[in-house]
């Protein structure tokens, strides 16, 4: 049960979307362009009530106007506490079609974390995400599929699946109402039902550059949280 437990939090990691969003969008930051994210959750664990809080710190580069280079450095907080695996991401926009593109996210992550704590995966994952977007105006619709290679020591399963989709709407100037519905394969060997979140939450654009968030997070199905309270922030430079 322990070993299932670490596997379901590890694996339904933040995928470096839009927070408090799972789903990515395609939207890049531009040539030369930083971004700065920080964000929190804050959840219970199901069937056992147990604590599983986590950070996340995301440095964004834009390499070229349609393509950026992430770098994710999570901290987990469970019965131990410490780094998590780094992960390595690109994103790039390769169609463009008016309101409508689509990207591809293809990432690595490394064994930093101590698996021997439950805070890493202990060998080195690989995995890519296929995204569409759809910003015809103050309403807009985010999707993506994806697949990693969760090679690790910790008896999870190493082949899963991601598939989920988002909307936000322009609700007022600088405020966006936002909710995202995901399905991922379980990393536990041991469940062939999926894992199933629901997101609602809030963006306010305190500026154009800058970002505070709130998310409430629902988990269904055989997911590792029952709930959690998602928070961020996010700064472009």
């Amino acid at each position: 049960m322990r070993v299932a437990l670490i596997a379901c939090w590890l694996f339904a990691a933040p995928l470096h979307a839009a927070h408090p969003l799972i789903t990515e969008d395609t939207g890049t930051l531009g040539d030369g362009r930083w971004q700065l994210e920080l964000y929190g959750e804050a959840g219970e664990a199901r069937g056992t009530g147990a604590r599983m809080d986590r950070d996340d710190a995301v440095l964004g580069y834009g390499l070229a106007p349609e393509l950026d280079l992430q770098a994710g450095v999570p901290w987990i907080r469970e019965r131990a506490s410490g780094m998590g695996d780094i992960t390595f991401d690109l994103k790039w926009r390769f169609l463009e079609r008016g309101a409508f593109s689509l990207g591809l996210k293809p990432g690595v992550s490394l064994p930093t974390g101590d698996e021997r704590k439950g805070l890493g995966a202990g060998r080195v994952g690989w995995g890519s995400l296929l995204i569409a977007s759809y910003e015809p105006g103050p309403v807009a619709l985010h999707a993506h599929a994806g697949y990693k290679r969760n090679r690790n020591t910790i008896g999870a399963r190493e082949s899963l699946t991601h598939i989920s989709i988002a909307a936000a709407v322009q609700a007022a100037p600088g405020f966006k109402v936002v909710a995202d519905v995901a399905s991922n394969s379980n990393p536990d060997p041991a469940q062939s039902r999926p894992e199933r979140y629901l997101i609602f939450g809030v963006i306010w654009s305190v500026t154009r550059d800058f970002d505070l968030d709130f998310g409430l997070k629902k988990g269904f199905g055989s997911a590792a949280l029952d709930e959690a309270l998602l928070l961020g922030l996010s700064a472009r430079w």
